[in-house]
């Protein structure tokens, strides 16, 4: 490390990096375990904008946050498997990070999650103390039932109990009482209490000393920074941001690192590989019913305000479950997935598929040593033909489910893909044109027993002392369901685990 004399620098005891669903939920944690006299921990998140406090507080409104000034708006590069198309690729900023933009949904991990979990411990965890973790965590997040819920979303569960070929339900949602609600919420009490304070700056890299991790550097609109950590750095910058952090700081792939002119001080091929995420084709239909309202009426803005309720309070992914030996997962929105809310004319409802564990895995590639550069993202949707074929299964079963239920009396017609387009190859041409990310990047920075693993099952950054790794990125493979709950527990278990050390 050089010795930075011109660079001004502040000292803490602990400094979370990131302030997302995990970090929050780290931070808080700690801050929980210890008070002002004992230490002092720091939470850096870079500084973002704030959007219309309307778009953040009703949940309907989410959509609006995608592409804002909340949102760190990253595409990736061009997909084969998607016709050569780029996707758009929200990533929350600020405080609360995605869960800032996000649907809310709050999915507990399955057992199947869990076991993975366990595996991927080599045996030190087990799922009953995982189970207990998760309940001992909804008592922080409070996660709550609909307020609301379109004829789309009634129609739907009807049809599966009458089909009863998986399980699905209405999704759990971060709200409070029909208002949305996020992580960042947990930092309060411990900021007034001088617990914690917050530093809006960009990481640039970790600072060492040998193999102890001593504090990060940091950018602001005043320049480099550097703050110093007397007990410890806690990454929990998420699954995009942290594998730049760690190859910002000399540790990943050896190549990248030399190409971007980094000094390699930790090779370490798997950093910014084995990237997953879901990826969602909407199967479309025009309804009878149901048109779910694009423009608030007076009527719904005072249900929403005085008892966050009616429309408004919906999350527009209002319902949904795995099928087909949880193999796909299956999302209910009342509206045009691809075009609200611009379509007015019509009522549609979207019965939305993804492989619920993906074969497929991608990578993020390191551009420039300057953190305000973004990894250039490659995620290789559908390279394995599994994906595809799951898939095109999920399509035809949403297919079966309208024709062999109540929801074929309420159906006018397919939109999307349309059914003139029946075989597997005409399946597979529409989820290349149309297919859309549901914005669950993970596992990059991959969480093992193996030499080869970036982080140890305790979370710390293998070769490394002093440091942990506590996000998105470390998960093995994605979650069946969206992987917040998950995260939130996995930061949760580290938390108490870091706890020890502040005793």
């Amino acid at each position: 490390m050089s010795s930075g004399a011109d660079v001004p620098m502040s000292k803490t005891d602990w400094i979370v990096v990131g302030a997302g669903s995990a970090g929050c939920m780290v931070a808080a944690q700690l801050a929980h375990a210890t008070d002002s006299r004992r230490g002092l921990i720091t939470v850096v998140e870079p500084p973002g904008a704030t959007a219309r406090q309307i778009d953040r507080e009703r949940p309907a409104n989410w959509l609006n946050l995608l592409g804002s000034s909340e949102d760190w708006n990253l595409s990736t590069q061009e997909s084969h498997q998607l016709a050569n198309r780029t996707i758009r690729w929200p990533r929350g900023r600020g405080l609360g990070g995605s869960s800032r933009i996000n649907a809310m949904i709050w999915f507990p991990p399955t057992r199947k999650d869990l076991q993975m979990l366990v595996t991927a411990s080599g045996g030190s965890w087990s799922i009953s103390k995982l189970q207990q973790d998760l309940k001992d965590l909804t008592q922080w997040t409070r996660p709550e039932p609909p307020t609301w819920q379109s004829e789309s979303s009634q129609r739907f569960l009807q049809a599966t109990n009458q089909l009863d070929e998986g399980k699905a339900g209405s999704y759990m949602r971060l709200n409070r009482s029909g208002r949305r609600w996020n992580p960042a919420e947990l930092l309060n009490a411990a900021q007034s209490d001088g617990t914690l304070e917050v530093q809006r700056a960009t990481v640039n890299r970790l600072l060492c000393e040998g193999d102890r991790i001593i504090g990060v550097e940091t950018w602001d609109d005043h320049g480099k920074n550097r703050i110093m950590a007397n007990r410890g750095v806690i990454i929990c910058a998420g699954a995009i941001a942290t594998p730049g952090i760690l190859m910002r700081s000399g540790i990943g792939p050896r190549e990248q690192l030399q190409r971007a002119g980094i000094e390699v001080r930790l090779e370490s091929e798997q950093v910014g590989r084995g990237l997953q995420d879901h990826l969602i084709m909407p199967v479309i239909f025009q309804v009878k019913s149901d048109r779910f309202p694009s423009h608030s009426s007076v009527q719904d803005i005072a249900r929403w305000q005085t008892m966050g309720t009616g429309p408004l309070a919906s999350n527009l992914a209002e319902c949904g479950g795995l099928f087909l030996d949880d193999s796909i997962q299956i999302h209910v929105t009342p509206t045009h997935y691809l075009t609200y809310p611009k379509t007015t004319d019509h009522a549609f409802m979207t019965l939305g598929v993804n492989a619920s564990q993906p074969q497929s895995t991608g990578m993020l590639r390191l551009q420039s040593s300057d953190p305000r550069v973004p990894l250039s993202i490659h995620p290789h949707y559908l390279e394995e033909a599994c994906d595809r074929d799951v898939t095109v299964q999920g399509m035809r079963f949403v297919r079966r489910l309208v024709k062999e239920t109540n929801l074929s009396q309420w159906v006018v017609s397919e939109s999307i893909p349309g059914k003139k387009r029946g075989t597997a190859q005409d399946l597979e041409k529409a989820i290349c044109r149309y297919s859309q990310t549901l914005y669950h990047p993970a596992g990059t920075s991959l969480m093992g027993t193996m030499s080869s693993s970036v982080v140890t099952p305790e979370f710390r950054l293998r070769g490394f002392q002093q440091g942990w790794v506590v996000d998105a990125s470390v998960l093995p493979r994605l979650t069946h369901g969206n992987p917040n709950a998950t995260v939130m527990l996995l930061a949760y278990k580290a938390a108490k685990e870091l706890s020890k050390v502040v005793d």
